[in-house]
């Protein structure tokens, strides 16, 4: 290893302890550990390198919709239970537990409650995972197809609409 001094800049051996160019006594440097986060550069005036403001790059996606999460999930509870039981007790009730026994296409009511069912929870994931115009738009269609199978003693269906709204404009 070599000395360099501070002052000329002679390259002395590693046992001087005065500059053989100048006779200036040599200092030893202390070598500083690197600094363990990112490493800084500083950009050197005139190089057309733009330093942008701090915060400036950083990226801010909307914020989740929770509460309409939470209002579509309740939504779709309340639809899904109201097929299975449209499903179980339908039968053995005489009071009708939905708005058409029948779907236009002859398949049972609880049958397609529960695919709606499964189609709102789907949504309800989507406004989670920041889709919501996606989830919001197929809440809204969803919960107005639940009005046929009786829409989750109808609470279901406001409670998706609602939920289905602040997720499409809460932005």
């Amino acid at each position: 290893m070599v000395k360099r001094c501070l002052e000329c800049g002679y390259d002395n051996s590693d046992l001087a302890e005065v500059c053989e160019a100048c006779g200036l006594p040599l200092v030893e440097v202390a070598v500083e550990k690197p600094p363990s986060g990112p490493i800084a550069v500083d950009i050197p005036p005139g190089s057309g390198a733009v330093r942008a403001p701090i915060g400036f790059l950083r990226i801010r996606g909307p914020p989740r919709s929770k509460v309409s999460f939470a209002l579509c999930l309740l939504a779709t509870v309340l639809v899904t239970v109201n097929a299975v039981l449209a499903g179980v007790a339908g039968a053995y009730v005489p009071v009708p537990a939905w708005i058409f026994p029948l779907t236009p296409f002859n398949i049972q009511a609880d049958i397609v409650g529960l695919l709606i069912g499964l189609g709102m929870l789907i949504s309800s994931f989507l406004i989670l995972t920041r889709r919501e115009v996606y989830g919001s738009a197929a809440i809204i269609v969803l919960s107005l197809l639940s009005l046929l199978v009786g829409g989750g003693f109808i609470v279901g269906f406001l409670l998706g609409l609602v939920g289905a709204f602040i997720g499409l404009f809460r932005r």
